[in-house]
């Protein structure tokens, strides 16, 4: 069942669903900031534990593993659907062993928003997850993340961008607002998969992009357990998104 959000003039309009919710939201305005100091961290152990998985995991092997995703064989829980509503159009299908999703946002907001829809993955509060991801595309504003510590009306999102940029926002009391301003970061590889590993942790989270620790942040307040593949593209934009290895680790 759909859940509709009030939001005010040029803030994120939120439809909610399983898999099945886009959301026009306001592009956060480049800041000029000084570079995060990146750091390379160590290989991640491998091995299984929970349910079984021959996947890197994002944790170390002493956690247990909740969810291990080649998208090889039975779909299993993800939304496998076609959608057609005000704010995009798109397809998701699992092909070539990998989560696809079709995606073309429509004009609803004089082409000044973004289209956002998000597919369900596991419900943890506390976890660490790594996903796969790129996003083919001939236009700027197409990106994808990860939304994390949702309970059906707030979250928050991490998003790679497909210019080489990331950025951390919270989405609460039906405002957007950013934590981790836009930045470049070099880990990030454009036009190509990104691996991105997310680990939260009590009032802390962990942001590595391609076994590269590009920021973190501390003092988290939300403590929802919903966390869900995020794309998204500006009005007018059309980009096909592809997922692979997801990993959940708690």
């Amino acid at each position: 069942m759909k859940k509709f959000l009030s939001i005010a003039i040029l803030s994120a309009l939120l439809l909610t669903a399983c898999g099945e919710g886009e959301a026009p939201t306001a592009e956060p305005a480049p800041t000029e900031t000084p570079p995060v100091a990146e750091e390379t961290l160590p290989a991640v152990e491998t091995g299984p534990q929970g349910v079984p998985c021959d996947l890197p995991l994002p944790a170390p092997a002493n956690w247990e593993v909740v969810l291990c995703e080649t998208f090889e064989g039975d779909p299993g829980n993800w939304q496998v659907e076609t959608q057609d509503n005000p704010y995009a159009a798109y397809t998701s299908e699992i092909a070539d062993g990998a989560f696809r999703v079709d995606y073309t946002a429509k004009g609803f907001a004089a082409f000044q928003q973004s289209a956002l829809t998000w597919f369900d993955v596991a419900k943890e509060r506390d976890f660490a997850l790594s996903v796969t991801g790129t996003i083919d595309t001939a236009f700027d504003n197409a990106s994808w993340g990860v939304a994390f510590r949702g309970n059906g009306e707030d979250f928050f999102l991490f998003t790679l961008t497909n210019t080489g940029e990331y950025l951390f926002e919270i989405f609460e009391n039906n405002v957007w607002t950013p934590i981790i301003t836009q930045r470049t970061a070099s880990a990030i590889r454009m036009g190509e998969p990104n691996t991105l590993r997310i680990e939260a942790v009590g009032q802390d989270f962990y942001f590595t992009v391609n076994d590269v620790l590009v920021n973190d942040f501390r003092g988290a307040t939300l403590a929802g357990e919903d966390i869900q593949i995020v794309v998204s593209a500006k009005e007018g934009v059309s980009a096909v998104f592809t997922f692979d290895d997801v990993v959940v680790q708690r």
